[in-house]
């Protein structure tokens, strides 16, 4: 009496777990070469992104305009503010003082901006008569 299984384990046998020969994985081989595809959008900054350059309908007055959600929403808080809206004004007044602040550091006035959190008293003397200086170039048109 042998104690020895048969040899089952043939290259010609095919089954549950065992596919065929020519249909197998190359050694080295990845059953994914192309791996996972990446994922186009990164939370939420992609998405409003996304939606605020999507097209909409507007409709000014008669007739229907295409504009991009972000144009529709400056429109709006725009003519919210010329209709008297206080915090539609403060809003947009901010946000012009800040466009004509970033427009003042690109144009040369960039030690304005660096030096804009510093304390006063922080400041050497170098510094303060720089963003003196720099502050009586500018002028508002």
């Amino acid at each position: 009496m042998s104690t020895e299984k048969p040899n089952t384990e043939s290259p010609a046998q095919v089954g549950y777990g065992r596919p065929p020969a020519h249909s197998r994985f190359r050694k080295g081989q990845s059953g994914n070469p192309k791996g996972r595809p990446r994922i186009k959008e990164r939370g939420a900054t992609d998405l409003i992104k996304r939606e605020l350059n999507r097209l909409i309908q507007v409709r000014e007055g008669g007739t229907v305009t295409r504009m991009t959600a972000l144009n529709a929403v400056v429109r709006s808080q725009i003519a919210a503010a010329a209709k008297g809206s206080v915090p539609a004004q403060r809003h947009i007044v901010n946000l012009v003082r800040d466009i004509e602040a970033e427009a003042r550091a690109r144009s040369g006035g960039g030690i304005i901006r660096k030096n804009q959190n510093k304390d006063i008293n922080d400041m050497t003397d170098e510094e303060l008569m720089a963003v003196v200086g720099s502050a009586q170039d500018y002028q508002v048109t």
